[in-house]
């Protein structure tokens, strides 16, 4: 079954395509294909073919396809093929405008010197970020309506944003306690049209002129309370001769500026994309098939056909996206260009480490430590990221790499976002590495000045091998003998300029940073492209996979006594709430609150702590302490105990208003609990939450791979929330969309791989490059 509606020559095309693919792959016979594409060529009612060149065309191509289904099927197959040459010859040749390059101002030229820009709106387009012709060519716009199609009222059939044309056959504006509707009747002598606005009385007068006159309405049509069908707030232009059946853009707007006015403003100076030249490497422009700049420049503001627009954003995507990669590449190559320290590693310590572990290391593992031993022991620095999902075994392998480095003679440095951190790596590490004869000490803030000054001065005699700590070891006064390996943990919650203190105070140094988030492979591209990237994707076996259970808020009685039965039995319970204090806009659960009423009413035998985010680091630190080594029973908390904390005996995890959190987030708040031998329970609450909302939790309650979650996080939220800070670390991205463009993005990544190899070929891409990221991604050497 298809739609009735009159189609566009393109959707005529883009069936047709999909059609003769399918009978490329034996999906579809040749005599369904004709039955198909000659009822769809009987809709076809598109503007275009007033042009007869294009209808002759257009024609042409129908009467090649439909005599397939009476030919032997090898010609059949061979027209079919030779048909979707020409589907893509049809659509570059008629379905995409070239700009007018008759009269074009420079770039450069100040926005007031444009055309249709006064003062007034100079100063409206400033606040906008728009000073220059070039600043309005690439402001780009932020969605499309597409006014080409006009259906009928009769035939409208569904709910959505369309252009319809009708009669005005009555006006009215009334008033229903504080709001003003004012309402028109779209009528084309079949069926009628309701059109509403709400509070915008000063409309009446203007459609009373139209009254009996032929409009075009663009709207958001829905069915009506009483079963009519009605378009709210739409946008009205008189039939007069004049109308452009086009795609219109829609742009990000500020008080004082309406679309029309912008459309007229970047159409009048439109040709100014004429001065753009492709930057690109000609090869990459060929083998991607990609659009030249000017056209894409144009087919963005105002493209001829979603085609168009589909090819500018490709274009204007692509290069994005190569010259983000090319950057990352190009720092890498910076980095290794420095020439690193090849370490003489012979293994027999890491063996002996290895023996006395109380296990086996998974096969991922093992090829996480093979990758780093041969980073340590090349000639290039080490650049690499260790990530894995929580519980994995990342630890074991960063103390093995301690281990190698500690071996071929070097200090190794660990830094970690937060104290608690800190010492729980300093905990884990340090027994096994005193036992080997390897010295290793504990720097945080809130050490004391007398045992800071002692490890500064071992740290700079040699006398220390290894130093945990916080962002207290990039203080100036920290110096190292002969440092050789830093690791970071957690490095997305460190600023690139402490990232990059730590490292300078050693030569050539092998760096590892370390994340338990997930991270989606376009988004690891794209944050840490300038790294090699090792995924730790094997659990340890016999860790069992926490029950993760939906439980309506009405049930949490039951859940209470669950937790009091866990805490008998040994174990220690977690419970997360969205908010640290009530609030009035938002209808969720808040910790303190929920801390006096559960420490009082409902667990007045247990010991019951409370952290949040407005305590102080040194407090939350001693919170999580406290707990940690059994103080409390029940931790009542919001996300700040997310990343990292180790609490074996925590068995437990009740998170109330979960659909407030992402998936990424929930998933690393999971990994807080059944981190010991002891089965765990992670419970999300549920009130009263829509179908969307419900749909995230239930595929949250099935699924275990972090990975996975992160994925289908980053699908519904945007990748700025994956990390759990929005935009952390991520350039900014104008036109590239890292969900919509995976794709794309390899392709891209692939592409400058090969171009940052003979980048001595290619000084304006360098140059380029370092212009535009040369900050963000320290592109100057590290000495």
């Amino acid at each position: 079954m298809f739609t009735m509606h009159p189609i566009l020559v393109e959707e005529f095309l883009d069936f047709l395509e999909q059609s003769l693919l399918e009978v490329l792959h034996g999906k579809k016979g040749t005599n369904e294909l004709v039955e198909e594409v000659q009822d769809r060529y009987e809709l076809v009612a598109d503007h275009v073919l007033q042009n007869s060149e294009i209808l002759e065309k257009f024609k042409q191509l129908f009467e090649y396809i439909e005599p397939v289904a009476d030919m032997q099927p090898e010609r059949a197959i061979k027209r079919v093929k030779n048909s979707l040459g020409m589907i893509e010859r049809f659509r570059d040749w008629y379905l995409i405008s070239n700009p007018d390059c008759s009269q074009m101002k420079q770039p450069s030229c100040e926005i007031k010197y444009a055309k249709r820009v006064g003062p007034r709106k100079e100063a409206i387009l400033k606040k906008l970020g728009i000073s220059t012709l070039g600043d309005l060519i690439f402001y780009f716009p932020r969605d499309y309506e597409d006014r080409r199609k006009i259906i009928p009222i009769s035939e409208i059939s569904f709910e959505g944003k369309l252009t319809t044309r009708g009669k005005v056959v009555n006006v009215e504006t009334k008033k229903i306690g504080s709001m003003t509707i004012t309402a028109a009747v779209l009528a084309d002598g079949v069926s009628q049209l309701l059109l509403k606005w709400f509070n915008q009385e000063y409309l009446h007068k203007g459609l009373q002129v139209l009254k009996n006159k032929t409009i075009y309405a663009t709207g958001l049509v829905k069915h009506s309370q009483f079963g009519g069908i009605e378009m709210v707030n739409p946008e009205i232009e008189p039939e007069d001769g004049t109308q452009v059946l086009e795609i219109l853009p829609i742009y990000p707007l500020t008080h004082g500026i309406s679309q029309k006015e912008i459309r007229r403003i970047v159409r009048e100076n439109i040709s100014c994309v004429c001065h753009y030249t492709d930057e690109l490497p000609e090869e990459l422009m060929k083998k991607r098939k990609l659009m030249d700049i000017s056209r894409a420049l144009l087919g963005i503001h105002f493209p001829k056909s979603n085609y168009h627009l589909k090819k500018s954003i490709e274009r204007l995507a692509y290069e994005e996206l190569f010259l983000m990669q090319f950057a990352l590449l190009l720092s890498r190559k910076s980095f290794e260009e420095i020439g690193g320290l090849p370490k003489k590693i012979p293994g027999k310590l890491a063996e002996e480490f290895l023996r006395k572990l109380p296990f086996k290391l998974t096969d991922s593992q093992k090829e996480a430590h093979r990758q780093i031993r041969a980073d340590l022991m090349s000639n290039k620095p080490m650049s690499r990221l260790l990530q894995g999902d929580v519980g994995c075994g990342k630890t074991v392998v960063a103390q093995l790499a301690i281990v190698d480095n500690f071996e071929a003679g070097f200090q190794s440095a660990v830094m970690a976002p937060t104290s608690i951190l800190a010492m729980q790596h300093y905990r884990r590490m340090s027994p096994a590495f005193e036992e080997m004869g390897i010295r290793t000490a504990l720097l945080l803030g809130e050490t004391s000045s007398r045992e800071k000054e002692k490890i500064k001065r071992m740290l700079s005699d040699g006398e220390i091998s290894v130093v945990i700590g916080t962002h207290t070891l990039i203080q100036e006064d920290v110096s190292f003998s002969n440092l050789g390996l830093v690791i970071i943990d957690e490095q997305h919650r460190f600023g690139v300029k402490q990232r990059e203190a730590l490292v300078s105070k050693g030569k050539a140094l092998d760096t590892l940073v370390m994340t338990a988030t997930p991270i989606p492979r376009t988004l690891a591209l794209t944050i840490y492209g300038d790294l090699d990237i090792t995924v730790i994707d094997e659990m340890p076996p016999g860790r069992k996979d926490v029950k993760t259970m939906l439980v309506s808020v009405s049930k949490l009685e039951q859940v209470y006594e669950f937790v009091k039965k866990e805490i008998a039995e040994g174990g220690q319970v977690f419970i997360v709430y969205p908010l640290i204090e009530e609030s009035d806009k938002i209808q969720a659960k808040a910790a303190i609150r929920m801390h006096e009423y559960l420490s009082k009413k409902i667990f007045g035998e247990f010991r019951v702590g409370l952290l949040h985010g407005k305590m102080s680091q040194q407090e939350k630190d001693k919170i999580m302490e406290r707990f940690a080594t059994g103080e409390f029973d029940i931790l009542i908390s919001t996300t700040v105990i997310e990343v990292g904390i180790d609490v074996p005996r925590a068995t437990v995890m009740i998170i109330e208003n979960p659909e407030r959190f992402g998936l990424a987030q929930l998933h690393q708040l999971r990994g807080r609990i059944g981190r010991g031998d002891k089965q765990g329970y992670c419970f999300l609450v549920v009130g009263n939450v829509d179908d969307d909302a419900l749909e995230r939790l239930r595929y949250f309650s099935m699924t275990k791979n972090g990975f996975e979650v992160a994925e289908y996080d980053m699908k519904l939220r945007g990748p700025g929330e994956i990390l759990g800070l929005k935009q952390h670390g991520l350039p900014e991205l104008k036109i590239a969309d890292l969900i919509r463009d995976r794709e794309l993005l390899f392709r891209a990544r692939n592409d400058a791989e090969e171009i940052v190899r003979k980048k001595e070929q290619y000084p304006d891409i360098v140059k380029k490059v370092k212009t535009i990221y040369g900050e963000r991604l320290k592109l100057v050497k590290i000495a």
